[in-house]
């Protein structure tokens, strides 16, 4: 009995409860009316507490009538748990496997429960796939395990297919673009290239690279020094000459001297030599060669404060140095200030101050800086921010209008203002040559489907839709879900996923469709899968608390089925990936007497070995396959080494700030810090069956294994000291606090 169903019949009878409990009926009612409202009274009494007793009994007989059936479906017998969540026939189902835990088993142990039990005939039963690979083999595995040949797996493109093909009497041709996203970028950057040659464009995307590029924060919004010193590494802030500055405002200033065609260095020796014993080389902000003078930015505001994380008695000391150190030299020295800048007039002001010393200004033609920043890559990376910003903006299935209405909430208008302009023709190239090509994108797919589903233009023959991997669900595809739901009264969701693997927000997977999944769909049955056959238990104590230290993701106990007694996660401390790596393939070389499979994964590409073949040579007992933790999702191996754990932009986790234009076309960024990216270290945790070799420079360590050493985890930290290794990880900055 569905919740929903139990709501309906309590609804539609208060009254008959109401006036039972008042003895209203005992007149009116035969005897035989008597006996009939004395059966239903238990329900009138209970509620829904007995309808949850029903239901219980009648999964247990279920169990009981199927269990042969759930012995030998797969080639292991299904858990009890396995078992509950194919019978249990709420009409939003939630099934949170863990890792190893046999969600593809419970995918085939409910398709074939729902056709043997006669709930389902193979028409109405739908089974949906994120890739073509995983629905292939999950429709070979139910023609194998249950013989059925005709009933339906699909991914959500071919779905989208099949509705636009049923609706518009054939089905639209897929431009490789959809398929190919090297040929999808190469057009997207012709089109740039060709719009590049309009002097608008041209003027617009200088405007963007000089003075937008970069998400502008005053520094008197940092009440730390670490909180400012992660937003300038986080953002790389580089000039249009490529030097890499110290604050927005310099590179303010940086960027109005070279657009002026005004020679200027940066930080470089004053000509009088001041070092001393206790202080270095005075070193002005910048530096005109042609004119000889100094430039100095001061962080002060009118009343001469300095932001919150400077030490204002210290800093006001040094500005008064610098002052008499030029008067007493007599070089000239051009002042300005962090204030300028909160009043929106800093290169104003540095104009003034400029002409008025006799500066002359040569403007650089805009071929000319185009040139210079193509050279420097700084095209090719906005090209690529178009191409994120078209696919992420598909996804959603939003309108040009819908697009400007959400940029328009951010914090930077005028930055999220220029990029509209810049994509906008971009979009409509794309959308023209869809278009003079007769063709569709995937993500034209999945919205045109939605359109005619929720029209009634398609009608859905499905009555049970059983979802894999669900926590890589986007929220365009959770509303083609719905649609297709609302068109059965009788149609149920069964979804199969786990909120501790969701590693796709990049894509635009929103794992709030899991952990807030009643919310989202309605009433749910939740069943979790807490038995895994992959990794030991040691692998699991480390795994499990490391996930859980975020309390938004669902709480779970899992349980492994191999049980061993000694730590099966190593820390291996070299500044020397190489070294590490071959001290752990020499120590799994020794464990096993017989070959066995490793995995080598790593946060990024770059990560992985270039040597790959000759290890591979070296030790010949291993099968060794090195891979992105991202790819290495839904894998499994004997051992793991997990490569490169240092911190930084491009360590693990990866503290690489997401464009904010790209944000605001994502899902909703969680609240604890790391969360997606915690998620992809126990992804990669959990490959292993074994061990799991984890190697980080002790000099600069991930946070992660900072946390594992300093909260005590089960792990093993002194397998590897002696010779070649680092023994002491590296202390925090007195200073910055979150530095080394």
């Amino acid at each position: 009995i569905r919740h929903a169903e139990a709501q309906n019949w309590f609804s539609t009878y208060d009254w008959l409860s109401i006036n039972f409990r008042q003895n209203k009926f005992s007149k009116k009612l035969s005897s035989a009316h008597k006996k009939d409202l004395e059966i239903i009274k238990p329900l009138l009494d209970k509620g829904y507490p007995l309808i949850e007793k029903l239901n219980a009994h009648f999964v247990a007989k279920q169990l009981e009538e199927y269990k042969a059936y759930f012995d030998q479906v797969e080639t292991n017998p299904l858990t009890e748990n396995q078992r509950k969540a194919c019978v249990i026939d709420e009409k939003y189902n939630l099934v949170l496997a863990g890792a190893g835990t046999g969600k593809t088993s419970t995918m085939v142990g409910r398709a074939g429960y729902l056709l043997k039990s006669g709930l389902a005939k193979p028409n109405e039963t739908l089974m949906l796939a994120y890739a073509n690979k995983a629905a292939q083999e999950m429709d070979e595995r139910i023609r194998e395990k249950l013989g059925i040949q005709n009933l339906t797996v699909k991914t959500f493109h071919s779905l989208g297919l099949e509705i636009i093909g049923q609706v518009e009497g054939k089905k639209p041709s897929i431009h490789e673009m959809a398929t190919d996203e090297h040929v999808r970028a190469k057009f997207l950057d012709s089109q740039f290239q060709h719009l590049l040659k309009n002097k608008n464009y041209q003027n617009l995307l200088i405007h963007y690279f000089a003075n937008l590029i970069y998400p502008y924060k005053s520094q008197y919004e940092f009440k730390s020094l670490s909180e400012y010193s992660a937003y300038i590494l986080e953002n790389d802030m580089r000039t249009l000459q490529s030097e890499r500055v110290k604050s927005y405002e310099e590179l303010e200033i940086a960027n109005f001297l070279y657009r002026q065609g005004v020679n200027y260095q940066y930080e470089t020796k004053y000509k009088i030599d001041t070092r001393t014993p206790d202080y270095k080389q005075y070193q002005p902000d910048f530096y005109l060669p042609d004119y000889d003078i100094y430039i100095e930015h001061f962080a002060v505001d009118q009343q001469n404060k300095t932001p919150p994380f400077i030490d204002q008695t210290k800093y006001l000391q040094g500005m008064a140095w610098k002052r008499a150190l030029h008067q007493k030299h007599q070089t000239k020295l051009i002042e300005t200030y962090s204030y300028y800048k909160q009043q929106g007039r800093l290169t104003e002001a540095l104009d003034e101050k400029l002409t008025a010393a006799g500066v002359q200004y040569k403007p650089l033609p805009a071929n000319q800086l185009l040139a210079n920043l193509n050279a420097q890559g700084q095209i090719s990376e906005f090209s690529k921010l178009m191409v994120a910003i078209l696919s992420l903006f598909k996804s959603a299935c939003l309108t040009l209008q819908e697009l400007k209405d959400k940029f328009a909430n951010s914090e930077n208008k005028a930055r999220a203002e220029a990029t509209i302009q810049l994509f906008e023709p971009i979009y409509n190239a794309y959308q023209t040559e869809l278009k003079n090509t007769n063709s569709i994108d995937f993500d034209d797919m999945i919205a045109r489907a939605i359109e005619y589903i929720e029209a009634g233009r398609y009608e859905s023959p499905y009555l049970y839709l059983l979802v894999d991997e669900f926590q890589d669900i986007s929220a365009s595809r959770a509303r083609l879900l719905k649609a297709l739901i609302a068109q059965q009264a009788d149609a149920s969701l069964f979804c199969v996923g786990d909120d501790w693997q969701a590693i796709y927000r990049f894509t635009g997977s929103d794992v709030s469709l899991t952990k807030d999944f009643s919310s989202h769909f309605g009433y749910t049955a939740t069943s979790i899968l807490d038995k895994t056959f992959r990794f030991n238990n040691k692998i699991g104590e480390v795994a499990s608390r490391f996930i859980s230290e975020n309390p938004s993701q669902i709480q779970k106990i899992i349980h492994s089925h191999t049980q061993i007694e000694t730590s099966a996660v190593s820390i291996v401390k070299t500044n020397n990936n190489e070294v590490g790596l071959d001290a752990a393939l020499k120590k799994i070389s020794e464990k096993t007497s017989k070959p066995a499979s490793v995995l080598l994964l790593g946060r990024n590409n770059f990560n992985k070995p270039t040597n790959l073949n000759a290890i591979k040579k070296q030790y010949t007992n291993l099968h060794i396959a090195s891979m992105t933790a991202h790819e290495s999702k839904g894998k499994e191996a004997d051992y793991v080494i997990v490569l490169n754990l240092i911190k930084g932009k491009h360590g693990f986790p990866a503290e690489k700030v997401t464009n904010p234009l790209l944000a605001i076309l994502l899902p909703k960024a969680e609240d604890y810090k790391h969360a997606e990216e915690r998620r992809l270290f126990y992804v990669a945790l959990t490959r292993a069956r074994h061990h799991v070799y984890l190697i980080t420079d002790a000099n600069q360590p991930s946070p992660f294994v900072v946390e594992l050493i300093d909260n005590g985890y089960p792990i093993m930290t002194d397998e590897f000291e002696g010779h070649h290794f680092q023994d002491k990880m590296a202390s925090n900055c007195p200073n910055c606090k979150t530095g080394f």
